[in-house]
């Protein structure tokens, strides 16, 4: 029998959520194909590949999250960097835009911040 595991939900509700924004990041549906998965993957990672956009600072950021989102997608393989991007959401910003009291607003934030 496992122990009581106080954080079993807030675990749950993380993962969750990486997996949601797993999909935006790699613009696919929650039932998609392991296939069509492959190939929003592709599509995706030219789009924000470092030699790509050598302009921008958070190119290798943006490539490493789209991975990330992959792995996660793909083999079931929850990704630190993405995990810590969630966890390392600040307050609300400034100009109080979104809402970060919920989910949504949180992804929406992360969302227009990485990827204009």
């Amino acid at each position: 029998m496992k122990k009581y595991d106080p954080d079993f939900m807030k675990k749950i509700i993380l993962d969750l959520e990486a997996r949601r924004i797993a999909c935006k990041v790699l613009e696919v549906d929650e039932m998609i194909d392991k296939k069509q998965l492959k190939k929003a993957y592709r599509r995706v990672a030219l789009q924000f590949h470092p030699d790509k956009n050598p302009d921008d600072s958070d190119a290798n950021k943006k490539f490493t999250l789209v991975k990330c989102a992959y792995e996660l997608l793909a083999e079931d393989k929850p990704c630190p960097e993405l995990l810590k991007e969630i966890n390392s959401w600040p307050g609300v910003p400034e100009d109080e835009k979104y809402k970060l009291d919920n989910p949504w607003g949180h992804f929406l934030w992360w969302r227009e911040k990485f990827f204009g």
